[in-house]
Order: C-alpha cells, then sequence, then structure tokens
C-alpha cells in the first residue's frame, strides 16, 4: 500500500464532541460532489455508492481514551490499482496536553494498492478536495498554528506571535510565510502565493505578512534572510542559529511569477512525502488498531448471524424494496479487511499479491492467520519508523525485536528468520519462488528475493509466511513486504 496524501490536525473539545457527524457531513458532501451516490448510512457498515466504488464505516472505542469514526471510501479499481480516500474522527477522552487545543483530531488519507501485486500507481496524487471540506468546517489546529484553506494575512503586530508559532515545539507541520518585496502590492502577492500552495492545505500552515510586518519578521532573527520571498519554516525554529537556518529554504518570489508550476512542485512534493510519513500525534498511536479490531468484530458477528440463519433455514436475501439493504455491501473476508488496512502503514511498501492471501482467507483459521498478519505489519512498521528517526540502529528487524528499549512495538523473535538457508537459497526453484515485487530504486528488474519472513502461523502444512525485504538503509527507506501467504516450498517439500 502506497500512502500519497495524510493530514492530520487538531480540534478543540466542542468539535471533537461532534467530529463523527461533522466527519459523516463532509465525506457525504465529498462523495456527492465527486459523482457517487449518497446519501449513506452511517452506522457501522459497508455501504455501495456507485460505480463499484465501496465505503466503509467503523466505529471504535477505547473506554477512557478515545473514541474514533472512521468513513474509508475504495474506489474500483483503475489500471488494476484500487484508490481509498478516508477520513476519520478522534474524540480523546481527555486532552495529554493542556498548553494545546487538541481535544480530537481528523485525519484525511489518500492510498493506493495494486489489485494483483503488479499495477503501476501514479504517485502525482492531488490533495483531495474532503480536506478543505473539513479545514472550511472547523477550527484546525497544529499545535499552536492555525491550518487554514487560504493565506492568513498578518500585520506587524502579529509577528511576535508567528515566532512563537515557528517556534513552539507543539507544531508537527511546516508553516510557509510570505514576505512581498518593498513598495509591492499585497493583493498580487496573496494571488501568487495561494496559487503556489494549491495543494498545501492541512499539511502546512500558510502567512502572507505585509510590507511592514515582513521587515519586522527579518529584524527579529538573527539571520537576515530577504524580503520579496516565501520561506518553509519546519518545526523547531530557532531565530538566533545560522546553523538552523540552513533546514528552512527559501524561495524568491520573482519564481512565483515566472516559474509557478516549479513552485508548486518543489513545495507540494517534498511536503505532501513528509507528511505522510511522519508519525502520528502520541494519542492517535493505537487508532488504527482499535478501528481493526472493531471492523474484525463486526465481520465477525455479521459471519456467525448468517450461520444462524442458515441454520434456521431463514432466507438471508432481503427485498430490494428496503432502500438501505439494497446498498448494504457484503461483510469483507479477514484479509480483504486485513489488505484495505494497509494504509494504517507508512513506512511499509505492501506488493503482496491478492492471490496467497486468497489461500488463507477460505482456512478455517483465517481470522488468526490475518490477526497473526497485523501483529507483524505493525512491529515491521514501527521498527522502520526507528530506523528512519535514528532511534535504533542495533541491527535489523529480529535484533529489533529481541531489545523491547527502544519502546517500539515488537513481534516474537522466535518467529523471525533474517533468512532463508543455504540450500533453499542455492535452489533456483526456490529461489525463484520467494522473488517479489520492489521499486525499480532497489532493482533496476523490479524483481528481488525475499530471504526474511515471518511465521504468521503454525496450522500443518499452510504454516503461512509474510516475507519481506529490509531496505531502511537503502534508498527508499522502507521495508518492502512482498508475500503474505501459504509457508513457500522448501527442501523437505521439494
Amino acid at each position: 500500500m502506497w500512502v500519497g496524501y495524510r493530514s492530520v490536525f487538531g480540534v478543540d473539545w466542542k468539535e471533537a464532541g461532534h467530529g463523527a457527524q461533522i466527519g459523516a457531513d463532509r465525506m457525504a458532501a465529498w462523495l456527492r460532489a465527486e459523482g457517487f451516490e449518497e446519501p449513506f448510512d452511517t452506522a457501522p457498515g459497508r455501504y455501495k455508492v456507485g460505480g463499484g466504488a465501496v465505503l466503509t464505516v467503523t466505529e471504535g472505542v477505547a473506554p477512557g481514551r478515545f473514541k474514533a469514526a472512521r468513513y474509508r471510501l475504495k474506489e474500483a479499481p483503475r489500471a488494476g490499482v484500487h484508490w481509498y480516500t478516508s477520513l476519520t474522527s478522534v474524540s480523546l477522552s481527555r486532552r495529554p496536553d493542556k498548553e494545546l487545543k487538541e481535544s480530537g483530531y481528523f485525519l484525511i488519507e489518500v492510498s493506493a494498492r495494486a489489485e494483483d501485486g503488479v499495477g503501476a500507481i501514479d504517485e502525482r496524487v492531488r490533495t483531495p478536495d474532503l480536506t478543505g471540506l473539513v479545514l472550511d468546517a472547523v477550527t484546525a489546529f497544529d499545535g499552536p498554528a492555525r491550518l487554514t484553506t487560504s493565506p492568513q494575512v498578518l500585520g506587524v503586530r502579529d509577528i511576535d506571535e508567528l515566532i512563537t508559532v515557528l517556534c513552539d515545539p507543539g507544531r508537527r507541520l511546516p508553516a510557509i510565510v510570505a514576505v512581498p518585496g518593498e513598495g509591492e502590492d499585497l493583493e498580487p502577492w496573496r494571488a501568487r502565493f495561494t496559487e503556489a500552495t494549491r495543494y498545501l492545505p492541512g499539511i502546512a500552515s500558510l502567512y502572507l505578512l505585509d510590507e511592514e510586518a515582513g521587515r519586522k519578521l527579518n529584524g527579529d532573527f538573527e539571520y537576515h534572510w530577504t524580503m520579496a520571498a516565501l520561506r518553509t519554516f519546519k518545526p523547531g525554529v530557532d531565530p538566533a542559529s545560522r546553523e538552523d537556518a540552513e533546514r528552512h529554504r527559501v524561495l524568491k518570489g520573482e519564481r512565483l511569477e515566472h516559474e509557478m508550476d516549479a513552485v508548486q512542485a518543489i513545495l507540494t512534493h517534498r511536503i505532501r512525502a513528509e507528511a505522510a510519513a511522519a508519525p502520528l500525534p502520541r494519542p492517535l498511536e493505537d487508532v488504527a488498531d482499535v478501528l481493526y479490531e472493531s471492523g474484525e468484530a463486526q465481520r465477525a458477528d455479521a459471519a456467525r448471524l448468517r450461520r444462524t440463519f442458515v441454520e434456521m433455514g431463514v432466507e438471508l436475501v432481503r427485498p430490494a424494496a428496503d432502500e438501505r439493504d439494497a446498498h448494504l455491501e457484503a461483510e469483507p473476508s479477514p484479509f480483504d479487511l486485513l489488505a484495505d488496512s494497509f494504509s494504517d502503514y507508512p513506512n511499509l511498501l505492501i506488493t503482496a499479491e491478492a492471490g496467497p492471501m486468497g489461500v488463507l482467507d477460505r482456512h478455517k483459521d483465517a481470522t488468526t492467520f490475518a490477526g497473526k498478519a497485523r501483529e507483524a505489519l505493525a512491529a515491521l512498521d514501527s521498527y522502520a519508523a526507528q530506523r528512519r528517526s535514528g532511534n535504533w540502529e542495533g541491527g535489523g528487524f529480529r535484533r529489533y525485536c529481541e531489545d523491547s528499549r527502544h519502546g517500539g512495538r515488537i513481534y516474537p523473535a522466535t518467529q523471525v528468520a533474517s533468512l532463508e538457508s543455504d540450500t533453499v537459497r542455492q535452489d533456483p526453484r526456490l529461489a525463484e519462488q520467494r522473488r517479489f515485487r520492489v521499486p525499480r530504486l532497489i532493482d533496476p528488474s523490479g524483481y528481488a528475493e525475499f530471504w526474511a519472513h515471518v511465521k504468521i502461523g503454525n496450522s500443518g502444512q499452510t504454516a503461512p509466511r509474510l516475507h519481506y525485504y529490509d531496505d531502511t538503509s537503502g534508498p527508499t527507506g522502507a521495508v518492502v513486504v512482498g508475500y503474505i501467504g501459504p509457508h513457500l516450498r522448501n527442501t523437505r517439500s521439494s
């Protein structure tokens, strides 16, 4: 699964308390604007919304911590690729940091998964209009910074507060500040700056200064940066440090006038990629797990109900006159549910094909296998995140699972194998079975051998495995998951 866009922002207690309703209203408005069928039922379930698309509504509660609701649209495959757009609202039971206004959060994501593991994903994903619809409905915060759909115009009296926002450790996303040149009209700058940042709502805070405010901001920094420019301030600004200044890139204003496409590309690609890969705020770390478990419980309850009806001889097909029933989608299988959750792991590239997972889906222990696979994916994602941040340098995934002092999620180390046996690696037939898709940055052929694997079950001959390729020290910085399915052949089975 490839995560192309992720926006995370906080809201106050009142909006957090109505988050599920706000999310439902905004999702309905977005579906209508995109041409899908609407309205949909806000009760948990799966609903057909036209064009082969399915909307999944999930609710989850972690007592004493949060309640959450998620609306996830899965579109019919286009050129072998499924596109997902999801909106999640989270209301915290108590605010973890009294200095911040964040009593709840909204998460908006766009992700894609190749249907057969070989579809080409077009990474030129656009910011969904859904983001603007939600931002216009709430007062959104990135720590101390306001997130808006258009630039906030500031005067000289606002600069001290802006500097406080830039330096505040609670800010997670970049802040982009535009300063006009001496004697320049603010309105043309507003238009150009709005166009330059049109794809950044939800992933950056935007500020346009008038000339006097620009001069004051320049004067309050120990290092003079410039007028007639815009600057991307990453979190953790130190106005007195020349070394820190190197982190915050400057674009000259003349480029906004003559190179708008290039400016948009420079800003959008980098910021969107960083936002998609950034760790979630700590209060949200377990939200995806709770929603997944809630969805699995819902699926299991529906399956039990169907079995009971069958045993009783009750007709399962209800009259199509019931509009809600006509739009109901069949409950997903355990591995359908797992595949739909792949976007929960931004540090993984999952190229595993559906066929082998489908084999596991038909096994009597499918639910157990899918649950163990999710535990393995969560641990691999945590390992990749720790490697990227520099918090773990003690070796590969197995070593990471043997040492819990890093605080990340782990998997039983005894169930992790870093390498296949010599006989498997030296047998061309067995090696070919372990050859799966990777980005061409890793290998120009698009394929590589996945020797490392994780046990996700020990059921007889099935004994399912998850094979991964550790590229955390390579060009992608990620872990590639190339196979989830029955145990592949080895010397004992060949």
